[in-house]
């Protein structure tokens, strides 16, 4: 049995912008993957991200990390010998 094939590799622009949406509160891996399907981008998402949770009825805007924050916690796990699988 093979492997299954691996999609495109991420940017590192990229790669903080998945960390910086599966990282916002009430977002999970099932509304994460709606995100990217219907945006076509997690960069995309996060824009819309605000304007989604306003007219979703939310009364408040979920605090979205900041890509310094998502940085940090790159390094950090590159420190500990992770990597990112996206």
């Amino acid at each position: 049995m093979s492997a299954p094939a691996a999609g495109p590799r991420l940017s590192d622009r990229q790669r903080l912008a998945w960390l910086r949406l599966i990282r916002t509160p009430n977002v999970g891996p099932a509304s994460f993957r709606e995100l990217i399907n219907r945006f076509g981008s997690a960069e995309a998402a996060l824009e819309m991200l605000p304007e989604l949770m306003i007219s979703g009825g939310a009364n408040r805007i979920v605090r979205i990390p900041t890509a310094a924050e998502a940085e940090a916690e790159l390094e950090a796990a590159r420190r500990a010998g992770a990597r990112f699988v996206g």
